[in-house]
């Protein structure tokens, strides 16, 4: 082992393609991450073949990288991707990490490793994404604006507060294209983003740059989880202390962050922080965010991370307000699946920490072209058109990046 470690160690020029693309290759399970914030990036290889399905619970799984839809139709809904093999590095030149986080996996991550020590770069990107979807007629703009006109007159019926709605184009994917230059330039172009690129065969290949944090539990036992919402274009040269914000942005991130206070209550937790609303810069968008932070060991709650997790998902940010209504009314008039948009994707107890961010700001990958997600959220005082535009702009955060 330590000599294969040392034989990756050497090759810092290409290790990250030989890990990546021998995953691919062999149909295993991989995923590549940044966090926030951070120069450093994760590698995480599941060598058992396909990963299984489970219901999160922190206290109870081992290392890993979870990777869920936005609909939970069964208690086990959650991709489990154990950490076989997880490497972590920095800048370039840099040295590198190599760990094996789960010991009843450890000799099936030698094998792997061997394999990738032989790496021999292929002609092409070797990603094993699904099939193209069929294109869609070109109504997408008139489809969507009927969508929230319909959700406007039932907020002022009296259905529901608000309800977020979403929608999904097909881009044509350049003749070079790689995944992983695709997160690097990710990871260039936002740098305050959970950057990810996820694989797992015969579900599908995505990558992102969100910059929402469903929750997170660090090793010294510190909660935190976010609301963010309303959305409004970052103009060149304009700094947050000049953002406006309209009464509908204002009081669709209230009802967020109202919402998290209600769940601190429900599970009767009164010692939290809370800092915001503020101002943050996400890509080209501006959002108001609102910090939670609990310190579990103080409150004598080390099961708040899979309790607020059950509760949360899917947050009324992607979802609405009540949420079983606002669900429905998803189900009902959306009118495509989101799959994984909108889910919840992140490392789970690695490096004992772990980091669980909302699906926004992605691209699921095909053979030729990619599928583009965006919502909005939408209450009594939204305007159908800027709404439209509001979608437009979110997609501009990955389609700069092609």
């Amino acid at each position: 082992m330590i000599e294969l470690a040392e034989n990756l160690l050497k090759r810092t020029a290409d290790w990250l393609p030989a890990l990546w693309h021998t995953a691919t290759n062999e149909r295993r399970s991989a995923a590549l991450w940044r966090l926030p914030d951070q120069t450093e990036k994760h590698v995480l290889i599941d060598p058992s073949g396909d990963p299984p399905r489970v219901k999160v619970d922190l206290e109870e799984l081992p290392a890993g990288f979870a990777f869920s839809p936005f609909l939970h139709g069964e208690e086990k809904s959650t991709w489990f991707l154990a950490a076989g093999v997880h490497v972590r590095f920095g800048a370039p030149g840099e040295p590198l990490a190599l760990a094996f986080p789960n010991p009843g996996a450890q000799a099936a991550g030698e094998i792997f490793l061997s394999k990738a020590a032989r790496y021999v770069a292929p002609d092409a990107d070797p990603v094993l994404p699904l099939p193209d979807p069929v294109p869609a007629d070109g109504a997408e703009k008139e489809r969507y604006v009927r969508l929230v006109e319909r959700a406007i007159e039932a907020i002022h019926a009296g259905q529901f507060q608000k309800v977020a709605l979403s929608r999904s184009g097909h881009v044509a994917l350049p003749a070079d294209f790689d995944a992983l230059r695709l997160f690097e330039r990710l990871c260039r172009m936002y740098p305050r983003a959970f950057v990810s690129l996820v694989s797992v065969p015969g579900v599908g290949v995505w990558t992102g740059a969100t910059p929402e944090t469903l929750i997170s539990v660090d090793r010294n036992g510190l909660f935190r989880t976010v609301s963010l919402a309303g959305t409004q274009p970052l103009r060149s040269g304009a700094s947050v202390r000049e953002a406006h914000w309209t009464h509908k942005e204002i009081e669709e991130q209230a009802l967020v962050s109202r919402y998290i206070v209600n769940c601190f209550k429900k599970i009767r937790l009164r010692e939290y922080e809370e800092e915001g609303p503020k101002t943050v810069v996400a890509g080209n968008l501006m959002h108001l965010r609102t910090d939670f932070r609990v310190d579990t060991q103080a409150v004598g709650f080390p099961q708040l991370g899979t309790v607020m997790l059950e509760l949360l998902h899917p947050t009324s940010a992607v979802c609405g307000v009540p949420k079983v209504v606002a669900m429905d009314f998803i189900r009902q008039n959306e009118g495509y699946d989101r799959q994984f948009y909108s889910g919840f994707l992140g490392p789970v107890n690695v490096d004992r920490e772990t980091h669980l961010f909302v699906n926004l700001r992605c691209l699921q990958l095909h053979r030729s072209t990619a599928t583009v997600y965006a919502g909005a959220g939408i209450t009594a005082e939204s305007t159908p058109e800027k709404e439209w535009l509001e979608t437009e702009a979110k997609c501009q955060t990955m389609l700069k990046a092609l």
